[in-house]
């Protein structure tokens, strides 16, 4: 088992360096293992260069709706794929189930063809918008009527003059759009401070047996 190296992979241009990391067998578990990931990557790459850049870019020629313009930005720069397509030709460096695909945000800045499942799409837009001044959560909602227990979708939302918009730059159709929650299953998790609820949930994960991997551009 290989957890982490350089790879080449047919989705981006030379190669790229990925790490994998064990999740819990508990469905449940595994959202708040990635999601304390993804809020990681999302304060670590908010100060970056390449958004940086790009949030200035979007500051000097958008609407002035800094919400609205993160949203039509990403939904027309990255396109839609799921991870176990974007998994596949890695999936021989590890022995367990490759669960989750992640791309850091200053890295789908700086890809010409970037492309990521639901999980990317919400990092990414919350980290445009915090370069941008404006505060954002994560959500996890329930959306599949197979399996109606389990948190399957992930979005962001983002809090403009303490305003909440709700952020589906992967799925929904125009800013402020949200899922309907079917199953009553829905959850808003803070980028910012410490969310105890998931420390004493993780607390509870016992066995591993899944990989999720974060894939790195150069």
């Amino acid at each position: 088992m290989n957890l982490q190296g350089t790879v080449s992979h047919p989705a981006f241009s030379g190669p790229i360096r990925y790490h994998a990391t064990p999740l819990s067998e508990d469905p449940d578990s595994q959202v708040i293992q990635t999601i304390d990931l993804m809020r990681d990557y999302i304060r670590e790459d908010t100060d970056s260069a390449p958004i940086q850049r790009e949030a200035r870019h979007l500051a000097a020629t958008g609407s002035g709706d800094p919400c609205s313009d993160v949203f039509w930005h990403i939904k027309n720069k990255v396109r839609f794929q799921r991870d176990e397509t974007t998994a596949a030709p890695v999936q021989f460096l590890v022995d367990g189930e490759i669960v989750e695909v992640l791309i850091r945000p200053q890295d789908l800045a700086g890809m010409g063809a970037p492309v990521e499942d639901c999980d990317g799409f919400a990092q990414y837009a919350p980290t445009l918008l915090r370069a941008l001044g404006v505060p954002c959560n994560l959500v996890t909602v329930a959306v599949d009527e197979r399996d109606p227990d389990k948190y399957s979708h992930v979005y962001a939302a983002c809090y403009p003059n303490g305003e909440r918009v709700a952020l589906d730059t992967s799925h929904g159709p125009y800013p402020g759009w949200e899922c309907p929650n079917l199953f009553g299953k829905r959850r808003e998790w803070p980028i910012d401070g410490v969310d105890w609820r998931s420390l004493l949930e993780c607390g509870l994960v016992l066995g591993l047996i899944g990989l999720a991997v974060w894939a790195v551009s150069r």
